[in-house]
């Protein structure tokens, strides 16, 4: 009697847990991982490492690299994809979606990375009833090797950073693009960065105008417009963000956006300035390597020339003055990513959980973002593509470029004009003309 009356207790015990649990603020899914999924095709990239690459990779270890290379002149195309985590066995057909973006200084760190707690975060928040994603985005920066210094330029760190900004404008597309397949709200789509991944975050949420755009992404090669990859004509802004030691690279672009961001960084931040700074002058030690690991690598010193960023407590200042809803948690005297420090890495998932799961108490409202309406091409390709014509315009700058990247032509186009493309080799090119979408096309002579 007494052994049935207790197995009578323990199983109400059990549904009163089942029932008690609540949809995006507690554990209650088993989860489901789909690997590499893609989400944007051909988009070019850095291709040649530098060997420069290979021995600060020797030095980190783990299984870590670091992506450094030579110059931008050779370029490739290569496939974007992103770990998709939902919860297993649920019927909800209208969930919130958060994609996960690592850390990694631009140049290390992968979408699965177990020690910028990417996995921990789409798994804790598939289990919750969110759809996770965790990002791929393009990693590398130009560095050079002089003297034994090993030298990263503040104008080749900014066409990085534009690189992630168009990455993770094309994976918010495209989630946006599958909400139906993906079970979600096409209205809740948040943004979760670590570092540097806070600061594409961060750069979605508030940068959305060419003319926000650094001069530097348009120099040779050109790195093309904001939307220049993927899924076209959906909206490429998120709803919120969740920043972690995150920055922007011009407070000016704050302001037009109400959409909530959660804040969060040390105060004593040394890699992403918690004020004003340059980022990264302590790149070897965010690496998790030392002044005598280098030497044994033949650098004697790391010379840094970051652009300045303007961090949480510039933000944070901006959105008050502008009356901005938004949270923060800022720690006095800790340093970059401070999870291992005194149980921080609970504390901040805590504020993290909340923030998103506030967000799903909220109705759901459509964030009015202006989406260029689909029109006529104005560039139009002759027979075999052995020439082209503009519709309209005068004196248009334009540019064709192969895969690499490089430009093999150039020149301007008027209306009426016809440019002969005959004296290009046989291959795939890339067509830019001023005020146009890149054009792809290729000769088969």
């Amino acid at each position: 009697m007494k052994k049935g009356l207790f197995a009578f207790t323990a199983l109400a015990f059990t549904v009163v847990l089942s029932y008690g649990a609540e949809r995006y603020k507690d554990r209650m899914f088993d989860v489901k991982v789909e690997n590499d999924v893609v989400y944007a095709k051909d988009v070019l990239h850095l291709n040649t490492l530098s060997s420069l690459s290979t021995a600060m990779t020797q030095l980190v270890g783990a299984g870590r690299s670091v992506s450094l290379y030579d110059s931008e002149t050779e370029m490739s195309p290569i496939d974007l994809h992103m770990d998709v985590y939902t919860p297993k066995d649920d019927s909800e057909s209208k969930r919130p979606v958060v994609l996960v973006m690592h850390g990694g200084a631009f140049a290390a760190g992968s979408k699965d990375d177990m020690e910028q707690q990417s996995v921990t975060y789409c798994d804790s928040l598939a289990a919750r009833g969110f759809v996770a994603i965790a990002v791929q985005y393009r990693l590398g920066i130009t560095a050079t090797l002089e003297n034994k210094v090993l030298t990263i330029d503040s104008l080749n760190f900014s066409r990085t950073v534009y690189r992630g900004i168009q990455d993770v404008r094309a994976a918010v597309r495209y989630v946006r693009s599958k909400a139906s397949d993906l079970g979600i709200d096409k209205d809740r789509v948040y943004l979760l960065g670590n570092s540097a991944g806070a600061i594409l975050a961060l750069e979605n949420i508030y940068m959305d105008k060419p003319s926000e755009v650094p001069a530097v992404a348009h120099d040779a090669p050109d790195l093309g417009e904001l939307d220049n990859y993927g899924v076209q004509d959906v909206s490429a802004q998120a709803n919120a963000a969740v920043a972690l030691w995150g920055a922007v690279h011009d407070p000016a672009i704050i302001g037009e956006t109400d959409s909530p961001v959660l804040l969060v960084h040390g105060t004593a931040d040394s890699t992403v300035l918690f004020k004003t700074g340059r980022p990264l002058g302590n790149l070897a030690s965010t690496l998790g390597v030392n002044a005598m690991m280098l030497r044994l690598a033949g650098i004697n010193s790391i010379n840094i020339n970051t652009p300045t960023l303007y961090g949480s407590f510039v933000v944070d200042s901006v959105l008050k003055a502008k009356n901005v809803e938004h949270e923060t948690y800022f720690v006095d005297d800790m340093p970059h990513e401070f999870y291992d420090e005194d149980d921080y890495d609970v504390k901040v998932r805590e504020k993290v959980f909340t923030f998103l799961y506030d967000l799903t108490q909220k109705p759901s409202t459509s964030k009015v973002v202006a989406v260029a309406m689909a029109r006529p091409a104005q560039v139009h390709m002759g027979e075999g593509n052995m020439n082209f014509t503009v519709a309209s315009g005068t004196n248009l700058p334009y540019a064709v470029m192969d895969l690499r990247g490089r430009t093999v032509m150039s020149g301007r186009v008027s209306q009426g004009e016809v440019v002969g493309l005959d004296a290009l080799e046989r291959g795939v090119y890339v067509l830019r003309v001023k005020g146009e979408r890149p054009l792809r096309f290729g000769l088969a002579k």
